[in-house]
């Protein structure tokens, strides 16, 4: 794992003898943390490790009440203020622990997290990378219905795929959305949906935060990574969206998840069992959870549908609902959820830029 250390180190976020870098982990990947931290270490830079392990979560989601878990931690405040770089390796290893939480503390503790760290964060520029092979444990295979084996190849495999070409592609399809106003998605399931993006600036992310990014205020990376990802206007979505690739979802898996928009905001929700307990959640969120947050298109070759990272999937097109700041976007904080298409058209000003899941470049 040292060479993959390195690579997130020195090429991801880039880190350097000035930066003080936090590594948010569980305990099932702390070789991983260590080999960060040594890496971190031989540039010159300053480390905290803050541990996370699944009985403390289960811990204070039990104990603390709904009001407590929205007030930002003094503690998750104080290291957003210290830190210049952040690495989140702090998946739990059985998600199934999900379960056990009641949907309005489950909301109640995002708003709590959000609060702590995104404002400070983005005000300081502290660049974050999230690693996704971190997310890759048995428990977690096991609750969502995976093949652990396939998947954690389809991780490794999309893992490798290099920065330079998703930034290649990334910067074709971002030209094409910066220059254009209509979206309209369709497809053969009951999805028929429009917005616009006009004046609303594309993110590309391709796992890497540069100099560009940072001055973009895109700080936020992924390994993998690639994706494309821009806010619409936030009262511009009508139509419909019936999201037809499983999403992975607080240990369930919601297969069927249905939103009808009229002016940007939730009209009518509808779905499977596990889709109905994320309702129970989103209507305890915060903020403008009903609006339309982002439209993102799938970028990577060699990531799969069907597990946890659905948005890179080359040709995949994914809709959220609700916080889109980070994506220059005005709603703020608020609850959100994203989920995918898998076999989508998506035409921009009228040219199609996916066809039934395939990505059209030019």
């Amino acid at each position: 794992m040292t060479k993959l250390a390195a690579n997130l180190v020195r090429s991801c976020l880039r880190i350097t003898p000035d930066d003080n870098v936090t590594i948010f982990f569980g305990t099932h990947e702390q070789a991983l943390t260590e080999d960060i931290a040594e890496e971190c270490f031989k540039i010159g830079a300053d480390v905290n490790l803050s541990a996370y392990t699944d009985k403390f979560y289960e811990s204070y989601m039990r104990h603390l009440s709904v009001e407590s878990l929205k007030q930002p931690s003094v503690f998750c405040r104080a290291i957003s203020q210290a830190s210049t770089a952040v690495f989140w390796l702090a998946g739990l290893y059985d998600p199934s622990a999900f379960r056990r939480i009641p949907p309005e503390k489950s909301a109640a503790a995002d708003e709590g997290e959000a609060a702590a760290h995104f404002p400070l964060m983005r005000d300081r520029k502290v660049r974050t990378l999230f690693v996704g092979m971190s997310m890759v444990t048995p428990p977690r295979a096991r609750t969502y219905g995976y093949s652990l084996p396939r998947w954690r190849k389809m991780m490794a495999a999309a893992s490798a795929v290099p920065a330079t070409k998703l930034s290649a592609d990334g910067r074709r399809l971002a030209s094409l959305l910066l220059t254009s106003e209509h979206v309209q998605i369709t497809d053969g399931g009951g999805t028929d949906l429009e917005f616009s993006i006009r004046g609303r600036r594309p993110q590309i992310f391709d796992g890497v935060v540069d100099d560009e990014d940072i001055a973009a205020g895109a700080l936020d990376a992924a390994i993998p990574a690639g994706s494309v990802a821009v806010a619409p206007l936030e009262d511009s979505a009508n139509g419909t969206v019936a999201f037809d690739v499983p999403q992975a979802w607080s240990g369930r898996s919601i297969r069927k998840l249905r939103w009808e928009f009229s002016d940007g905001r939730i009209t009518s929700w509808s779905g499977d069992k596990n889709a109905e307990v994320l309702q129970r959640a989103w209507e305890n969120g915060a903020g403008a959870k009903d609006r339309i947050g982002s439209l993102s298109i799938g970028l990577n070759p060699r990531a799969e549908l069907g597990f946890l990272q659905n948005p890179i999937v080359r040709g995949a097109v994914s809709i959220s609902s609700g916080a889109n700041e980070d994506l220059g976007g005005a709603n703020g904080f608020a609850f959100a959820h994203q989920q995918s298409l898998g076999s989508a058209n998506l035409s921009l000003d009228g040219k199609q830029i996916v066809k039934a899941g395939k990505l059209l470049l030019p």
